[in-house]
């Protein structure tokens, strides 16, 4: 396989989810986001350079360097010999070992994203240097998840994602005590963005299964409305057009060099973020806007291409063997594309209703068919931002107003602009820390 299948940063992560609407907000959580506001301190109240800020998470620059082990994990039969993508077909996963005996927690970011680099690591650094084993999964939507563990063969239809990842976990599990003598003293799991919607999908089928037996859950910015979400993004995407070829490039280019001048800052350090805000002021909200919709895109060519090698439906012109021409020819595909032409095809023959449109798809891979179990779940808690642009605002209060005490609702942050804040990581650890097997 040529480089281009190695998962390249994004400078945000960004979520795909499915529709989700319950009752308006309540005088009720009015309240509660009325008292948020009065004592949230953290400093972004513009949702876009707050989700910038998240462009610079890592596991580099703060406190020693944590290394981790790349674990490979079999994947599907006959995943492994599919052309050109010859020897590729195990599930790639980052771990992080302790010394001895510690709680577990698993990992899952958000589309597209890598084990390697980005939310990922920087969230398997804090939580190993508070004594727990970690393992990041790969996204669903990945090329290396499509081509190893996705048995539609076209990820995105998060009730069947999650089904597929919760094999992989117990592949994991299984591989770790036996190849490295891991002993566990609980299993937990925190899911950002995508990774959050997948994390509730997972707790409904732990909760029949009991296979893992997972301990907690924590859900950060799970995505309530994807017709929302995907229709933002894909006018984010058109503002190229409006820029022109030249200044879309200088755009880029001037965001990766402040990303990259940050390559050796601390990221438990406010100042580093104060500075990093500073440079980023610069950018008007339309560059945010196109910037973060690039972003998503960025993983997207390479998802397509696979899925093509698995099902071939005749969508990609150039010939099988030119990877580097078919690689071109899906960067033309957008979500809502990819969504129409190659995974509702594929999701309609994986539950065997070939009358099913997205729409269907939509509405059964939501949040709203699971709710009562979220509700009645004492593992499973969400964190959430009011002003997160990927969904609208009645949405999200509308989700705390029907999950309660289940959901915290930060009013600033954007779309996870605040994983590294102290009051937010301070929650998180906390959260897990209580129940996970720490003696003492």
């Amino acid at each position: 396989m040529t480089h281009e299948f190695q998962p390249r940063q994004s400078t945000a992560v960004f979520p795909m989810g499915y529709y989700f609407t319950v009752a308006v907000l309540t005088a009720l959580s009015l309240l509660i986001r009325s008292i948020a506001v009065a004592d949230y301190k953290y400093p972004y109240h513009d949702p876009y350079l707050a989700t910038a800020t998240s462009a610079i998470l890592s596991d580099n620059g703060a406190t020693p360097r944590v290394d981790s082990t790349i674990v490979h994990v079999p994947g599907l039969p006959g995943r492994n010999r599919l052309p050109t993508l010859e020897g590729r077909g195990d599930v790639s996963l980052a771990f992080y070992r302790q010394t001895g005996a510690a709680p577990l927690l698993f990992i899952l970011a958000g589309l597209g994203s890598s084990p390697y680099f980005g939310v990922a690591p920087y969230l398997a650094s804090l939580f190993y240097r508070e004594g727990f084993h970690v393992v990041i999964l790969p996204s669903p939507m990945s090329w290396n998840f499509a081509l190893s563990a996705s048995r539609s063969g076209a990820p995105g239809y998060v009730p069947e994602d999650a089904r597929d990842l919760y094999d992989v976990m117990q592949k994991t599990l299984t591989a770790l005590r036996a190849r490295y003598d891991v002993k566990t003293t609980s299993i937990n799991f925190i899911g950002v963005s995508l990774g959050a919607l997948q994390g509730a999908y997972l707790s409904v089928i732990d909760a029949e299964a009991g296979k893992i037996g997972v301990d907690k859950y924590l859900l950060v910015n799970p995505p309530v409305d994807v017709a929302y979400a995907v229709k933002t993004i894909d006018e984010w995407r058109g503002l190229k057009e409006k820029f022109g070829r030249e200044r879309s490039q200088e755009i880029v280019s001037k965001a990766l060099a402040i990303v990259d001048s940050f390559a050796e800052e601390r990221r438990d350090n406010p100042v580093v973020f104060e500075r990093l805000a500073k440079k980023l002021g610069g950018f008007t909200r339309e560059e945010f806007q196109y910037l973060f919709a690039e972003s998503l895109q960025s993983q997207l060519p390479e998802l397509v291409y696979v899925t093509q090698v698995i099902h071939d439906q005749k969508l990609l012109m150039a010939p099988k063997d030119d990877i580097r021409k078919r690689l071109e020819e899906a960067k033309e595909f957008t979500l809502s594309k990819y969504n129409q032409m190659i995974a509702v095809p594929r999701w309609q023959n994986q539950i065997g209703d070939p009358q099913a449109d997205l729409d269907t798809f939509t509405r059964r891979g939501s949040l709203a068919p699971i709710v009562n179990r979220l509700r009645n779940n004492p593992k499973v808690h969400i964190l959430h931002n009011a002003d997160d642009f990927l969904d609208k605002r009645k949405s999200i209060e509308a989700l705390k107003d029907a999950l309660g005490d289940r959901v915290t609702l930060y009013p600033y942050g954007g779309h996870l602009g605040n994983l590294w804040y102290s009051e937010n990581k301070e929650y998180a650890v906390n959260f897990f820390r209580r129940r996970a097997g720490f003696a003492g």
